[in-house]
């Protein structure tokens, strides 16, 4: 009996589930298909009524009170003038933090004229930290040269000609690298003087007789015992150099080794530097020069525009220690030239220095023989083909 007891109240269990379960599915079928007691559907009708939001439906969203502000138009490098086809004004949220700390722009004319402290990127806000508000707060932030060198670097003028810089094509924003030749030459290690040495040597006879009993300078050479007169000569180099005032003699011939001494220089201008503030006066007096003759006014010139056809300096930001090479080599009068690299290209050099033993060696010249005619007048006499450091004016 007890079995059967407990198997009865499990099936009643079980009949008691599935009907709950029914019931569900045919509250919901009923609200999918429309069915329902007329007391759901006046409320539904109700609440319509009351403008209420239909049941089932999200609640519609409370739109954001808008402000407008200025943007960049365009891409703004710092130290650039703004004028106002750079700019555009977007609404943007109440909500914004720019908007709400009051450092966001409203009015296009109060960004006008100003100068990027930073660079702006097309569609980001110009906020007021970002500008040179008032021609003071120029002040605060150096050089306006200043602006355009990178973080960690310094900036160095350098002196150019047509060969030397690239043949004036450089403009700012290029990359460049600096080329070295050096003259080496061997020295006395206690007069640190180019070897070798300068004597004078003495007329033993001369100077019994109490006459001038010194030679003139010579460089010292070796003495060697001459063949058929059995007497001894002073052999040393020979030859003349403009550049030698030791006698007229040649000393020594510099040894050149030519090698790629700094890499990826950054020119930040060309030729000499113009206040951007006295450029943008300029402009605007050209401006206000041409509406009152009725004149186009000319298009606004970007402070990072060259200015000058035939630059005699350039400015690179460079590090500190290239800052030193740069400047040591200056100093010591070296050949140096500035090669341009390609827009973008960022990848660093291994050089080996080039010398006339490597070009033998490695680059497989070969030394002309001696022959028994040859050109005149001699190769030492043709001066080689060239053109004027700077071109001629127009």
């Amino acid at each position: 009996m007890r079995a059967r007891t407990f198997f009865l109240f499990i099936l009643v269990l079980i009949v008691a589930a599935v009907v709950v379960v029914l019931g569900f599915v045919y509250a919901d079928w009923g609200r999918f298909l429309g069915l329902g007691s007329s007391s759901g559907g006046d409320t539904g009708q109700q609440v319509a009524q009351e403008g209420g939001e239909e049941p089932g439906l999200p609640p519609t969203p409370t739109p954001l009170p808008m402000s407008g502000v200025v943007v960049a138009a365009i891409d703004i490098p710092v130290g650039q003038v703004i004028t106002a086809e750079y700019l555009t004004v977007q609404q943007r949220p109440d909500t914004n933090i720019a908007v709400q700390a009051g450092d966001a722009i409203t009015n296009l004319e109060d960004a006008v004229g100003r100068i990027a402290r930073t660079d702006i990127d097309m569609g980001q806000e110009v906020l007021n930290s970002m500008v040179a508000v008032t021609p003071n707060d120029l002040l605060s932030l150096g050089s306006d040269l200043s602006l355009y060198v990178t973080a960690g670097q310094v900036a160095v003028a350098f002196p150019i000609d047509r060969y030397s810089g690239a043949a004036f094509a450089m403009r700012p924003g290029d990359a460049v690298d600096v080329i070295m030749t050096i003259p080496f030459v061997k020295v006395d290690e206690e007069f640190q003087s180019a070897l070798p040495n300068l004597e004078s040597r003495v007329d033993s006879q001369a100077l019994q007789d109490g006459q001038q009993f010194l030679f003139s300078p010579t460089a010292r050479g070796r003495l060697e015992l001459v063949p058929g007169i059995d007497l001894v000569a002073s052999i040393g180099p020979g030859g003349v150099a403009s550049w030698d005032f030791a006698g007229g003699e040649l000393l020594q011939i510099p040894r050149r080794a030519t090698q790629l001494t700094v890499q990826q220089a950054r020119v930040i201008w060309v030729g000499t530097w113009k206040d951007p503030l006295a450029l943008a006066e300029e402009q605007q007096a050209l401006a206000a020069q041409a509406e009152t003759s009725g004149q186009p006014v000319p298009t606004p010139v970007s402070p990072l525009e060259r200015r000058e056809n035939r630059p005699d300096v350039v400015i690179l930001s460079l590090s500190a220690q290239d800052a030193l090479v740069l400047k040591w080599a200056l100093d010591r009068g070296l050949n140096i030239d500035l090669v341009l690299r390609a827009q973008g290209d960022s990848s660093v050099f291994f050089t080996t220095s080039v010398s006339l033993p490597q070009l033998v060696q490695q680059s497989g010249l070969t030394i002309p023989l001696q022959g028994e005619w040859d050109v005149d007048p001699r190769a030492d006499e043709v001066l080689p083909p060239s053109v004027p450091p700077n071109p001629p004016d127009n």
